[in-house]
C-alpha cells in the first residue's frame, strides 16, 4: 500500500463503506510485510505503520462468513502487531 492520511481515508469511506471517525481501528495489510493501522481519537488521525524485515510477516487473518468487514478487539490488535510470529487468527 503506497498510501497515506487521504488515501487510506478513500479507502474506507469508498470500498469499505464505513465512516473513519466513528472510532474504529482500521488495519490493512496488502502482502503481509507492511502493516498499516488507522485510528480517530476525536482531535486527529493517526497512522502506524510496521514493516516487518525478511523472514517475518503479518499474520493471516482468516474469517469466518462473508463479510467483508469484521471485528477485532483492541488486545488482539495490540498481539498482532507486537508478535509476527503467530501465523493464523480465527475471527468468528
Amino acid at each position: 500500500m503506497r498510501c497515506k492520511h487521504s488515501r487510506v481515508l478513500s479507502i474506507i469511506r469508498e470500498r469499505l463503506h464505513r465512516e473513519p471517525s466513528d472510532g474504529d481501528v482500521f488495519v490493512m495489510s496488502r502482502n503481509r510485510r507492511i502493516v498499516r493501522m488507522f485510528s480517530f481519537d476525536n482531535r486527529s488521525y493517526s497512522l502506524f505503520e510496521k514493516k516487518f524485515v525478511s523472514g517475518y510477516q503479518f499474520m493471516k487473518v482468516e474469517r469466518n462468513g462473508a463479510d467483508t468487514v469484521y471485528r477485532v478487539d483492541w488486545k488482539d490488535v495490540v498481539l498482532i502487531l507486537e508478535n509476527p510470529v503467530v501465523k493464523t487468527l480465527k475471527i468468528r
